[in-house]
């Protein structure tokens, strides 16, 4: 087993991790805003479930089959690009379809359904899935942290708790994030404004997805010629 010292600073690593800003933040508040808590919740499990995916392919030096086939690697990126603007356009869609105005002064503890389509949990949980197994790049980071703690010949059972770890503490930061976003008052404004707020989150997907599209486009000399 990883000493304290050394799993402390993985933990904390991947702590930095999940914490950064990202789609994944923007999906699971609609998740949350849509539904409620239980499919935020459920959207972090199976987030969780992505990042396990590519920390063990990290931990048991799998990965390598993955970037020894960069047009597998650019396929998966694209797929996921694909995805952030398939949500983008929903959120868009879903937002004035329900209509822009507000109140001008609106009660944000009053009832405000109108605007609110709650979503089915297979949802939540397809979706908190795909945006973390359809970015590759969390590959790419992991193998950074983990190759701090790697060694030849370190036993399984080391592997194993450096996956698990990256594992719990994106789990359990996502579940955190719903609960605080499922917060009575929170969410109660999250609803009240769910039109504006669908229609400026998608927005970020869609300019995100660009953003991610114009990088892999600068690099697809590089990635053709290998």
């Amino acid at each position: 087993m990883l000493g304290f010292d050394e799993w402390l600073i993985l933990m904390l690593t991947c702590l930095a991790g999940a914490a950064s800003p990202g789609p994944s933040v923007v999906v699971l508040i609609r998740s949350v805003t849509s539904t409620g808590v239980l499919a935020g919740i459920m959207f972090g499990i199976s987030h969780g479930l992505g990042i396990l995916i590519y920390a063990g392919l990290v931990s048991l030096g799998l990965v390598s089959l993955l970037f020894l086939s960069p047009w597998l690697f650019l396929t998966i990126q694209l797929i996921g690009i694909g995805f952030l603007i398939w949500i983008g356009v929903n959120m868009i869609t879903a937002g004035i379809r329900t209509g822009w105005a507000i109140p001008d002064e609106p009660d944000i503890n009053a009832v405000h359904a109108t605007s609110i389509t709650a979503l089915p949990y297979w949802t939540h949980v397809r979706d908190g899935f795909l945006i973390a197994f359809l970015n590759p790049k969390i590959a790419v980071f992991f193998t950074a942290i983990f190759s701090q703690f790697l060694t030849a010949g370190q036993p399984m059972l080391i592997r194993m708790q450096m996956a698990a770890t990256a594992w719990m503490v994106d789990t359990l930061w996502y579940i955190l994030l719903a609960m605080i976003f499922g917060v009575p008052v929170i969410l109660r404004w999250f609803r009240f404004y769910a039109n504006r707020i669908n229609v400026i989150m998608g927005s970020i997907m869609l300019f995100l997805a660009v953003i991610i599209a114009y990088s892999i486009l600068t690099r697809s000399g590089q990635i053709i010629s290998v």
